[in-house]
């Protein structure tokens, strides 16, 4: 059946009949949302700010000073998910002033399996690294350890273990960080298992690097693997199969000249009307050699050879600039290693969110979402995607029966803050969407969700964490998955 609810009152009634449907579980609060022009929690390209490991589930995000408004901290909580004491316990870095309106400089969070420290990337728009990680045994001992900013090092602006590398080449112009756990189908002799990517460059111009942890030891550098070619890639996201290949999927920006011009902080003359393609590539050694979808060999690392725009076969749907295509929407891979993209286009005339996905043999199927009648959905959330409206998730549940796709989709009306999800199955060949979920408020800003907790195979429970922004409060909601 489908639940309609509202997040704020939990007053949940039931509308509709269907084959599947959410259950809330709970809801908590991490903390007042700073009151800026531009959002700073919840956008698209965190990754992550809910991670679980361990029994224990940690979120970032960043709240307001305490005496002045117009200063942010960044801000790391945890709670057990098991036992007596489920509530949050949080502290803020109060020696890092976070001061620029940008909705870019987000906190991504990381963590290492192997050695348990923490990782966090944050307050990045084109400038130095900015890089925190704290003592070995954090995530790994979490009951005997007190939870606070000591458990963390200062600032840095090069990663621990790169000092070889020139920072002012290497960790200048930075813009979002992204952290991802290494799976053991994907670990290599060196043990790393974590892996970061960032930008270096500016919108329109920039290159995508890649660089690995190993526990105990500390970073060391894959390589350029996306190089921007008067333009820069946007990617939707980042992910493993379960064979452990590194999967990636984006659009191309091409760039402006805007000597001279007054450049916005979010977007400025080179702004998404400047996108195009829908572009795919996958790496079977850990980011050191890329592959076309049709497995031919595109980049090498140890060559310094990386993917560029006219690099073979890395074209997989081509949407021309002024195509309403958006950077940095979603993706996400099932279980049976199958990529799911979430993005929008206008090529049919009107803006539409359309589902890309690739099959176990390698074929592509574009579909556009469809609208509410079809989906009985009150919120008419199909109906509202903008090209630059708030951006949606896609969810893969690993345990889910009916390989199922989830997709976690913000109003785009104006003023609108509903939520809807919607499903479809493997069966139904990804198109046979129903909405088995919606709000009429309580998503303020952009969805994020803890890809971790959803495996119970790697340590998770099963439950899908959003990470919502709802009003002036920082949200976790937490659904059942079972009937999905």
């Amino acid at each position: 059946m489908r639940v309609h609810g509202s997040l704020g009152s939990l007053l949940l009634s039931s509308l509709g009949v269907y084959a599947a449907s959410l259950t809330i579980l709970d809801v908590t609060t991490l903390g007042e949302d700073p009151q800026t022009t531009n959002h700073l929690n919840g956008e698209s390209f965190q990754q992550d700010a809910l991670v679980t490991f361990n029994g224990y589930q940690y979120a970032a995000y960043y709240i307001s000073d305490a005496s002045n408004t117009s200063v942010r901290h960044p801000t790391l909580a945890r709670r057990a998910l098991k036992g007596t004491s489920k509530a949050w316990e949080s502290f803020s870095f109060t020696d890092y002033n976070q001061t620029e309106d940008d909705g870019h400089d987000i906190i991504s969070l990381g963590i290492s399996h192997g050695d348990g420290t923490l990782h966090i990337g944050f307050d990045q728009h084109d400038n130095d690294l900015n890089y925190r990680v704290s003592q070995a045994g954090v995530a790994t001992n979490p009951t005997q350890i007190n939870w606070t900013s000591e458990l963390f090092g200062p600032v840095l602006d090069q990663l621990p273990g790169t000092e070889n590398l020139d920072k002012s080449i290497y960790f200048i112009n930075v813009t979002y960080p992204r952290f991802l756990s290494i799976p053991d189908a994907a670990k290599s002799t060196d043990a790393a298992d974590l892996i970061l990517e960032l930008r270096v460059g500016r919108s329109g111009l920039g290159d995508d690097w890649l660089y690995k942890y190993t526990p105990n030891q500390g970073w060391s550098q894959i390589g350029r693997y996306l190089q921007g070619v008067n333009n820069n890639a946007y990617i939707n996201g980042i992910d493993f199969d379960f064979r452990g290949n590194l999967l990636t999927s984006w659009t191309y920006r091409d760039y402006v000249n805007d000597t001279g011009q007054d450049v916005a902080v979010q977007a400025g003359p080179n702004g998404p009307e400047n996108n195009h393609d829908l572009n795919f590539a996958y790496s079977t050694d850990l980011g050191e050699t890329w592959l076309n979808n049709w497995e031919q060999t595109i980049a090498n690392m140890t060559a310094q050879e990386p993917i560029v725009p006219a690099s073979a076969g890395i074209v997989i749907f081509g949407i021309p600039k002024y195509g309403g295509i958006l950077n940095q929407e979603a993706q996400t891979v099932d279980s049976q290693g199958r990529l799911h993209v979430l993005n929008r286009e206008n090529t049919t005339g009107t803006e539409r969110w359309y589902h890309y996905w690739r099959s176990t043999t390698a074929h592509w199927t574009r579909t556009p979402l469809p609208l509410a009648p079809e989906l009985q959905s009150a919120n008419n959330i199909t109906g509202t995607p903008t090209v630059i409206g708030k951006r949606g998730k896609v969810v893969a549940p690993p345990q889910s029966p009916h390989h199922s796709v989830l997709l976690i989709l913000p109003s785009n009306a104006a003023n609108s803050t509903a939520l809807s999800v919607l499903r479809s199955t493997a069966a139904g060949h990804f198109r046979d969407w129903e909405t088995v979920w919606e709000a009429p408020s309580g998503c303020g800003w952009e969805p994020l969700f803890d890809r971790y907790r959803l495996d119970q195979g790697s340590g998770g429970d099963g439950v899908l964490s959003l990470f919502l922004v709802n009003g002036t409060t920082i949200q976790v909601v937490d659904f059942d998955l079972t009937d999905i």
